[in-house]
Protein backbone atom coordinates (compact mmCIF):
# COMPACT_ATOMS: atom_id res chain seq x y z
CA UNK A 1 0.00 0.00 0.00
CA UNK A 2 1.59 3.61 -1.10
CA UNK A 3 2.13 6.22 1.46
CA UNK A 4 0.21 9.13 2.42
CA UNK A 5 2.37 12.37 0.98
CA UNK A 6 1.75 14.92 3.13
CA UNK A 7 2.43 18.45 2.57
CA UNK A 8 2.80 20.37 6.41
CA UNK A 9 1.26 23.99 6.39
CA UNK A 10 3.03 25.43 9.09
CA UNK A 11 6.74 25.23 10.74
CA UNK A 12 6.18 26.80 14.10
CA UNK A 13 6.52 25.43 17.71
CA UNK A 14 4.12 22.72 16.82
CA UNK A 15 4.50 22.98 13.00
CA UNK A 16 7.96 21.18 13.84
CA UNK A 17 7.17 18.67 16.65
CA UNK A 18 4.21 17.55 14.01
CA UNK A 19 7.44 16.79 11.00
CA UNK A 20 9.51 15.23 13.46
CA UNK A 21 6.36 13.08 14.42
CA UNK A 22 5.16 12.48 10.61
CA UNK A 23 8.97 11.72 9.44
CA UNK A 24 8.51 8.64 11.87
CA UNK A 25 5.23 7.59 11.19
CA UNK A 26 4.80 4.46 8.93
CA UNK A 27 2.61 5.03 5.76
CA UNK A 28 3.25 8.50 5.78
CA UNK A 29 5.76 10.72 3.36
CA UNK A 30 6.23 14.26 4.05
CA UNK A 31 5.92 15.26 0.52
CA UNK A 32 6.43 19.53 1.40
CA UNK A 33 6.51 21.96 3.94
CA UNK A 34 4.65 25.44 3.56
CA UNK A 35 5.87 28.10 5.68
CA UNK A 36 6.67 32.00 5.13
CA UNK A 37 10.41 31.29 6.31
CA UNK A 38 11.02 29.21 3.23
CA UNK A 39 14.74 29.50 4.98
CA UNK A 40 13.46 28.41 7.74
CA UNK A 41 11.94 24.93 6.01
CA UNK A 42 15.68 24.25 4.67
CA UNK A 43 17.06 24.76 7.50
CA UNK A 44 15.29 21.69 9.16
CA UNK A 45 16.53 19.30 6.70
CA UNK A 46 17.94 19.54 3.54
CA UNK A 47 15.73 16.76 1.87
CA UNK A 48 12.46 19.25 2.20
CA UNK A 49 10.44 20.85 -0.57
CA UNK A 50 9.96 24.23 0.69
CA UNK A 51 7.20 26.31 -0.74
CA UNK A 52 5.98 29.73 0.29
CA UNK A 53 2.16 29.38 -0.94
CA UNK A 54 -0.77 27.17 0.38
CA UNK A 55 -2.58 27.37 -2.58
CA UNK A 56 0.29 25.58 -4.86
CA UNK A 57 0.37 23.04 -1.55
CA UNK A 58 -3.24 22.37 -1.63
CA UNK A 59 -3.20 22.49 -5.35
CA UNK A 60 0.10 19.79 -5.99
CA UNK A 61 -0.57 16.97 -7.60
CA UNK A 62 1.85 14.92 -5.80
CA UNK A 63 0.12 15.70 -2.31
CA UNK A 64 -2.78 13.43 -0.93
CA UNK A 65 -3.06 15.08 2.46
CA UNK A 66 -2.58 18.18 3.73
CA UNK A 67 -1.59 19.41 7.82
CA UNK A 68 -2.40 22.59 8.80
CA UNK A 69 -0.49 23.89 11.36
CA UNK A 70 -0.73 27.71 11.35
CA UNK A 71 -2.44 30.26 14.24
CA UNK A 72 -6.26 29.58 14.89
CA UNK A 73 -7.42 31.98 12.97
CA UNK A 74 -6.68 30.35 9.49
CA UNK A 75 -7.09 26.87 10.28
CA UNK A 76 -11.10 27.49 8.78
CA UNK A 77 -9.53 29.29 5.26
CA UNK A 78 -6.42 26.45 5.42
CA UNK A 79 -8.48 23.39 5.83
CA UNK A 80 -11.15 24.09 3.25
CA UNK A 81 -8.48 25.25 0.51
CA UNK A 82 -7.13 21.66 0.95
CA UNK A 83 -10.72 20.05 1.34
CA UNK A 84 -11.96 21.77 -1.91
CA UNK A 85 -8.83 20.32 -3.64
CA UNK A 86 -9.77 17.00 -2.64
CA UNK A 87 -7.28 16.55 0.05
CA UNK A 88 -7.12 14.35 2.80
CA UNK A 89 -6.77 17.21 5.68
CA UNK A 90 -4.98 17.06 9.47
CA UNK A 91 -5.84 20.50 11.26
CA UNK A 92 -4.68 21.81 14.52
CA UNK A 93 -7.33 22.14 17.34
CA UNK A 94 -9.33 23.74 17.32
CA UNK A 95 -11.07 22.69 14.34
CA UNK A 96 -12.19 26.65 13.61
CA UNK A 97 -13.58 29.62 15.16
CA UNK A 98 -17.06 29.57 14.78
CA UNK A 99 -19.12 26.36 15.11
CA UNK A 100 -20.92 27.24 11.41
CA UNK A 101 -17.20 27.09 10.06
CA UNK A 102 -16.40 23.77 11.91
CA UNK A 103 -19.56 22.33 9.83
CA UNK A 104 -18.79 24.07 7.06
CA UNK A 105 -15.39 22.00 6.51
CA UNK A 106 -17.06 18.62 8.00
CA UNK A 107 -19.82 18.83 4.87
CA UNK A 108 -16.87 19.44 2.47
CA UNK A 109 -15.07 16.76 3.80
CA UNK A 110 -18.09 14.07 2.84
CA UNK A 111 -18.76 15.84 -0.11
CA UNK A 112 -15.62 15.02 -1.68
CA UNK A 113 -14.85 11.30 0.31
CA UNK A 114 -11.57 12.69 2.36
CA UNK A 115 -10.87 12.24 5.79
CA UNK A 116 -10.78 15.40 8.07
CA UNK A 117 -9.05 14.59 11.29
CA UNK A 118 -7.99 17.14 13.85
CA UNK A 119 -5.41 16.68 16.23
CA UNK A 120 -6.80 16.25 19.90
CA UNK A 121 -3.63 14.64 20.81
CA UNK A 122 -4.90 13.61 24.13
CA UNK A 123 -7.89 10.89 22.70
CA UNK A 124 -5.23 8.61 21.85
CA UNK A 125 -3.29 8.53 25.09
CA UNK A 126 -3.75 5.17 26.46
CA UNK A 127 -3.98 6.65 29.81
CA UNK A 128 -7.13 8.30 28.81
CA UNK A 129 -8.30 5.11 27.82
CA UNK A 130 -7.39 3.36 31.13
CA UNK A 131 -9.13 6.36 32.76
CA UNK A 132 -12.15 5.55 30.36
CA UNK A 133 -12.43 2.23 30.96
CA UNK A 134 -12.45 2.98 35.08
CA UNK A 135 -15.57 4.83 34.12
CA UNK A 136 -17.81 2.47 31.90
CA UNK A 137 -16.43 -0.73 34.02
CA UNK A 138 -17.76 1.23 37.39
CA UNK A 139 -14.98 0.79 39.16
CA UNK A 140 -15.64 4.65 40.43
CA UNK A 141 -19.03 3.64 41.16
CA UNK A 142 -21.20 6.52 40.62
CA UNK A 143 -19.27 9.39 38.68
CA UNK A 144 -19.62 12.56 40.27
CA UNK A 145 -17.71 15.25 39.17
CA UNK A 146 -14.21 15.86 36.77
CA UNK A 147 -12.02 18.40 37.24
CA UNK A 148 -9.51 19.86 34.36
CA UNK A 149 -6.22 21.82 35.08
CA UNK A 150 -4.46 23.38 32.18
CA UNK A 151 -2.00 25.34 33.69
CA UNK A 152 1.51 27.19 33.20
CA UNK A 153 3.59 29.92 32.64
CA UNK A 154 4.83 31.32 29.41
CA UNK A 155 3.75 30.64 25.57
CA UNK A 156 1.11 33.78 26.21
CA UNK A 157 -0.22 34.16 22.77
CA UNK A 158 -1.61 37.47 21.02
CA UNK A 159 -3.72 35.43 18.19
CA UNK A 160 -5.71 33.39 20.22
CA UNK A 161 -6.97 33.49 24.25
CA UNK A 162 -6.49 30.72 26.53
CA UNK A 163 -10.09 29.36 26.63
CA UNK A 164 -9.85 28.52 22.73
CA UNK A 165 -5.93 27.79 22.49
CA UNK A 166 -6.29 25.15 25.75
CA UNK A 167 -10.20 24.31 26.17
CA UNK A 168 -10.20 21.97 22.88
CA UNK A 169 -8.12 19.52 25.16
CA UNK A 170 -10.30 19.40 27.90
CA UNK A 171 -13.87 19.65 25.90
CA UNK A 172 -12.33 16.58 23.67
CA UNK A 173 -11.25 14.59 26.55
CA UNK A 174 -14.50 15.09 28.15
CA UNK A 175 -16.54 14.28 25.59
CA UNK A 176 -14.55 10.93 25.38
CA UNK A 177 -14.88 9.76 29.16
CA UNK A 178 -18.25 10.96 29.27
CA UNK A 179 -20.53 10.88 25.74
CA UNK A 180 -23.71 12.74 27.09
CA UNK A 181 -25.15 15.23 26.21
CA UNK A 182 -23.97 18.98 27.46
CA UNK A 183 -26.76 20.17 29.63
CA UNK A 184 -25.01 24.04 30.73
CA UNK A 185 -21.79 25.18 29.89
CA UNK A 186 -20.37 28.44 31.40
CA UNK A 187 -17.03 30.09 30.76
CA UNK A 188 -15.77 33.44 32.72
CA UNK A 189 -12.29 34.96 31.05
CA UNK A 190 -10.35 37.18 32.67
CA UNK A 191 -7.52 39.53 30.81
CA UNK A 192 -4.73 40.53 32.68
CA UNK A 193 -1.41 41.18 30.37
CA UNK A 194 -3.63 42.14 27.29
CA UNK A 195 -6.90 43.58 26.67
CA UNK A 196 -9.46 41.68 25.48
CA UNK A 197 -7.65 38.50 25.50
CA UNK A 198 -7.88 36.26 28.47
CA UNK A 199 -4.86 34.62 29.64
CA UNK A 200 -7.08 32.75 32.53
CA UNK A 201 -10.68 31.00 32.22
CA UNK A 202 -12.85 28.95 34.36
CA UNK A 203 -15.52 26.94 33.34
CA UNK A 204 -18.61 25.17 34.72
CA UNK A 205 -20.51 22.44 32.99
CA UNK A 206 -23.25 20.42 33.61
CA UNK A 207 -24.04 17.34 31.64
CA UNK A 208 -27.32 15.61 31.27
CA UNK A 209 -26.71 12.67 33.21
CA UNK A 210 -25.94 15.34 36.10
CA UNK A 211 -22.44 15.00 36.32
CA UNK A 212 -20.68 17.88 36.73
CA UNK A 213 -17.33 19.25 35.58
CA UNK A 214 -15.00 22.45 35.83
CA UNK A 215 -11.91 23.55 33.30
CA UNK A 216 -9.03 26.20 35.31
CA UNK A 217 -7.17 27.35 32.43
CA UNK A 218 -4.17 29.64 32.66
CA UNK A 219 -1.23 30.88 31.23
CA UNK A 220 -0.10 33.12 34.43
CA UNK A 221 0.84 29.96 37.24
CA UNK A 222 3.88 29.42 38.73
CA UNK A 223 2.62 25.78 38.69
CA UNK A 224 2.74 23.49 35.53
CA UNK A 225 -0.23 21.17 35.17
CA UNK A 226 -2.10 19.19 32.75
CA UNK A 227 -4.72 17.12 35.14
CA UNK A 228 -7.64 15.91 35.02
CA UNK A 229 -9.80 14.27 38.10
CA UNK A 230 -12.31 12.15 37.99
CA UNK A 231 -14.44 11.87 41.69
CA UNK A 232 -16.69 8.86 41.55
CA UNK A 233 -19.15 7.18 44.53
CA UNK A 234 -16.37 4.81 45.38
CA UNK A 235 -12.77 5.87 43.77
CA UNK A 236 -11.11 8.59 42.35
CA UNK A 237 -8.40 8.66 39.68
CA UNK A 238 -5.84 11.19 38.26
CA UNK A 239 -4.25 11.70 34.98
CA UNK A 240 -0.74 13.65 34.74
CA UNK A 241 -0.93 14.53 31.06
CA UNK A 242 2.24 16.92 31.02
CA UNK A 243 5.11 15.05 28.87
CA UNK A 244 7.69 12.92 30.35
CA UNK A 245 5.42 13.06 33.44
CA UNK A 246 2.15 11.01 32.11
CA UNK A 247 1.00 8.70 34.74
CA UNK A 248 -2.55 7.43 36.22
CA UNK A 249 -3.64 7.21 39.58
CA UNK A 250 -6.57 5.22 41.04
CA UNK A 251 -7.39 6.12 44.81
CA UNK A 252 -9.80 3.72 46.80
CA UNK A 253 -11.81 5.41 49.58
CA UNK A 254 -15.19 5.67 51.65
CA UNK A 255 -17.95 7.95 53.09
CA UNK A 256 -20.31 6.84 55.68
CA UNK A 257 -23.70 6.58 55.41
CA UNK A 258 -24.92 9.95 56.55
CA UNK A 259 -27.98 8.96 57.42
CA UNK A 260 -26.04 6.46 59.97
CA UNK A 261 -23.93 9.31 61.67
CA UNK A 262 -24.56 11.38 64.42
CA UNK A 263 -22.70 14.67 65.36
CA UNK A 264 -21.73 17.14 62.44
CA UNK A 265 -18.85 15.41 60.57
CA UNK A 266 -19.37 12.51 58.36
CA UNK A 267 -16.43 10.40 58.77
CA UNK A 268 -14.26 9.13 55.43
CA UNK A 269 -11.85 6.60 54.61
CA UNK A 270 -7.70 7.68 54.17
CA UNK A 271 -8.13 8.15 50.11
CA UNK A 272 -4.67 5.94 49.01
CA UNK A 273 -3.76 5.09 45.72
CA UNK A 274 -4.30 1.47 44.52
CA UNK A 275 -2.69 1.88 41.03
CA UNK A 276 -0.26 3.77 39.64
CA UNK A 277 -0.02 2.95 35.82
CA UNK A 278 3.12 5.31 34.44
CA UNK A 279 2.59 6.69 30.78
CA UNK A 280 4.99 3.91 28.23
CA UNK A 281 6.94 4.69 25.37
CA UNK A 282 3.90 5.34 22.90
CA UNK A 283 3.60 9.09 22.37
CA UNK A 284 0.02 9.96 21.97
CA UNK A 285 0.95 12.60 19.10
CA UNK A 286 2.55 9.63 17.02
CA UNK A 287 -0.28 7.39 18.08
CA UNK A 288 -2.44 9.89 16.53
CA UNK A 289 -0.69 10.02 13.09
CA UNK A 290 -0.72 6.41 12.93
CA UNK A 291 -4.70 6.79 13.44
CA UNK A 292 -4.60 9.18 10.66
CA UNK A 293 -2.66 7.22 8.05
CA UNK A 294 -5.52 4.17 8.85
CA UNK A 295 -8.41 6.66 8.75
CA UNK A 296 -7.45 7.98 5.36
CA UNK A 297 -6.72 4.26 3.89
CA UNK A 298 -9.57 2.70 5.78
CA UNK A 299 -12.17 5.41 4.74
CA UNK A 300 -13.14 4.92 8.80
CA UNK A 301 -13.34 7.76 11.04
CA UNK A 302 -11.06 8.46 13.62
CA UNK A 303 -11.66 9.37 17.20
CA UNK A 304 -10.96 13.22 16.54
CA UNK A 305 -12.66 12.99 13.23
CA UNK A 306 -14.28 16.25 11.81
CA UNK A 307 -17.75 15.91 13.61
CA UNK A 308 -16.36 15.04 16.57
CA UNK A 309 -14.04 18.07 16.83
CA UNK A 310 -17.16 20.16 15.18
CA UNK A 311 -19.38 19.28 18.58
CA UNK A 312 -16.20 20.39 20.29
CA UNK A 313 -16.02 24.05 18.53
CA UNK A 314 -19.79 24.56 19.41
CA UNK A 315 -19.11 23.96 22.76
CA UNK A 316 -15.92 26.70 23.34
CA UNK A 317 -18.48 29.08 21.82
CA UNK A 318 -21.91 28.24 23.42
CA UNK A 319 -20.01 28.79 26.75
CA UNK A 320 -19.22 32.45 25.89
CA UNK A 321 -22.81 32.77 25.74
Amino acid sequence: MSDVAIGLIGLGYWGEKLLRTFRNTAGLRVEAVCDGDVARVRAVGDNLRACADAAALCADPEVTAVAVATPPATHFELARMALRAGKHCWVEKPLALRAVEARELVTLAAAHSVTLFVDETFLYDPLVRRAKEWITTGRLGRLYHLSFERLGMGRIRRDSNVWWNSAPHDLAILRYLVPTDVATIRVEQFSYIQPKIADMAVATIRLSDGVSAHVYLSWLSPVKAARVVAVGSRGMWHFEGRFGQRKLTFFDYAVADPASVQGNVIPTSDCKPSEVIAGGDEEPLALAAAAFVESVRSGSPAPSAGEYSARVVELLEAAEG
